[in-house]
């Protein structure tokens, strides 16, 4: 899954970085400034719920806006993670995706 999300956003033109774990995660963005991050709920190790209240801790991820991916029913996700701002379900497509992150970037504020 993880292979496809990011071939499907590099194809929008999007520059991504795919990590394997919540903890990759959060080590990546020790080391980058990210405007945008899409979370698999199912994440192994951390999931994606629990990776995302890190994020929202982390100093360097505050200015990130977060994408929850799932299978799961938006309201279990919100009920685990209500700080992301927006779902993208994983029975949309590839373009459903990209969609979701254009909406999403194009909500950040500007620094």
């Amino acid at each position: 899954m993880r292979e496809l999300m990011r071939a499907s956003l590099e194809r929008l033109g999007y520059r991504v970085q795919a990590v394997d774990s919540g903890w990759a995660a959060l080590a990546a963005v020790e080391a980058e400034t990210f405007d945008a991050i899409v979370l698999d709920v199912e994440m192994p190790g951390m999931d994606g719920m629990a990776t995302g209240l890190a994020l929202r801790r982390a100093p360097k991820a505050a200015a990130a806006m977060i994408a929850m991916h799932s299978s799961l029913d938006e309201a279990a996700v919100r009920t685990g993670f209500a700080g992301y701002d927006a779902f993208v379900p994983k029975s949309g497509s590839p373009l459903t995706l990209g969609e979701r992150v254009d909406r999403l970037l194009s909500k950040r504020p500007q620094a």
